[in-house]
């Protein structure tokens, strides 16, 4: 499968026109004045944790952006941006998803925008916008943030050492056995041999290996999943039947896995109790967004990284040579490999698709719930120039905050929205901020959607 680069393909005279309208409608968030929204919070994608709570949130307040809010702008307020971690799931289901149940919504200012790495399917959209007085079509917008990386890391079994011709000190995984690990047909340490791995130590080889997988609904799931379900595009026997990777990206089968994989949870959400239920447990593999894997004491040095036992790997991300010399390439989720200094995360040139159609989505009302990377496989043609486990992350917004205003939703909530989203999606404001910060700004493709998405929030 040959991978499809992502396509901006907005008209810039209609966006253009699309902006002078609603900056000339009364009430529009953007013809308020910048910066007099007051406090708000948002929740949800745990991936979006650092960039939230340490760049794009202080940043806000501190930058010199002509979107931030750091007393001179507009009224010259410096409204606090709060963040809750609470995984991309529960922030689906604050805003109307899968649930009905009533002591879960909140529209207030405490949850003004929800931060998601499952971006929103069909039925999603169609609930989530259901919650409006008068549900309206397109309503709902999906706008992307930022790319990051999700990193597979390793707990190798106890009196174990690993080393690879590729990475040494770590070890390094193909897409077919990364697949066959979650999917439980590659069961043994023995078994990981891409690159030139190999375990030294008593019983190494024939040790189990553990798949480790998040408690909660998650968007670092849903990334992961659909990045297996290009590798293998066959159903899987699960305790909900038979369904493929895709299937179990999304709603409430994104916590199901094949049964044959008897994957291990932590008691609890967040990618940080994943890190920390690898670290208990000997001999086990799971997945982790770069940002969070960083910030763990686990897995960079002095106590994890390159000779110890806790690490990431490298993935496959396309092939080189032909006949006797054909051999598989493998690239780092970080830039700068597994240390405990901060980098981009290894996203820059990451091609986005779904398989089959142009990416991304024509505007920030549709569906980009398919989005995922390529599959480089064991064709010599197909290549990702950098990490090919990467994916995008969402701030979702309303596109009318006014019909939610029956439910806590205020006029100075939408416009702080407004002018966060601004920032946040601004190239001299939060973008610039991801940089050298285990994120990646947006590809160019997407950028222009993003900063229409953020113009068009109002009351």
């Amino acid at each position: 499968m040959r991978s499809i680069r992502a396509r901006g393909v907005f008209s810039a005279c209609i966006a253009s026109a699309a902006t002078i309208a609603v900056l000339a409608m009364p009430g529009a968030a953007s013809a308020a004045t910048q910066c007099s929204g007051g406090a708000i919070g948002g929740q949800g994608s745990s991936l979006q944790k650092v960039a939230q709570e340490t760049l794009w949130g202080p940043g806000f307040n501190t930058s010199t952006d002509k979107f931030a809010c750091n007393g001179k702008f507009g009224s010259k307020e410096k409204p606090a941006i709060s963040y809750n971690p609470s995984g991309s799931g529960a922030g689906l289901r604050s805003w109307g998803a899968e649930t009905k149940a009533e002591s879960e919504l909140k529209f207030g200012p405490t949850n003004a925008f929800v931060g998601t790495d499952e971006p929103p399917n069909a039925t999603q959209l169609a609930e989530i916008t259901n919650e409006e007085s008068t549900p309206t079509p397109k309503s709902l917008y999906t706008i992307p943030v930022a790319q990051e990386s999700v990193a597979i890391i390793f707990h190798l079994p106890t009196g174990c050492t690993a080393t690879s011709t590729v990475a040494p000190g770590r070890l390094v995984l193909s897409d077919a056995t990364l697949q066959g690990i979650f999917a439980g047909t590659v069961k043994t340490w023995g078994q990981l041999t891409d690159g030139g791995d190999a375990l030294t130590g008593t019983g190494c080889t024939t040790a189990s290996i553990v798949p480790v997988a998040r408690f909660d609904q998650s968007g670092t799931t849903h990334i992961f999943k659909r990045y297996l379900g290009l590798i293998n595009t066959g159903n899987l026997s699960t305790a909900s039947g038979e369904k493929s990777w895709d299937e179990l990206s999304e709603g409430a089968l994104n916590v199901v896995w094949p049964t044959a994989a008897n994957v291990q949870k932590p008691a609890v959400k967040g990618g940080g109790e994943l890190i920390n239920k690898v670290g208990e447990v000997a001999g086990s593999i799971g997945y982790v967004n770069l940002a969070e894997a960083r910030v763990s004491s686990k897995l960079v040095p002095p106590a994890g990284g390159a000779g110890t036992a806790m690490f990431w790997g490298e993935l496959e991300n396309g092939s080189k040579g032909k006949g006797k010399s054909f051999k598989l390439t493998y690239s780092d989720p970080a830039l700068n490999g597994d240390v405990a200094a901060p980098a981009s995360s290894n996203c820059a040139k990451t091609a986005y698709t779904n398989g089959t159609n142009p990416f991304p989505p024509p505007a920030v009302t549709g569906l980009w719930n398919e989005v995922t990377t390529s599959v480089p496989g064991a064709v010599a043609e197909v290549k990702e120039k950098d990490y090919s486990l990467c994916g995008l992350t969402y701030d979702l917004a309303y596109a009318k905050y006014h019909l939610l205003e029956g439910k806590g939703a205020t006029a100075g909530e939408a416009t702080t929205v407004n002018n966060y989203l601004h920032f946040v999606t601004d190239k001299k404001g939060g973008q610039k901020e991801l940089a050298g910060n285990d994120y990646t700004e947006l590809p160019k493709e997407v950028d222009t959607e993003a900063k229409e998405g953020a113009e068009l929030v109002e009351f």
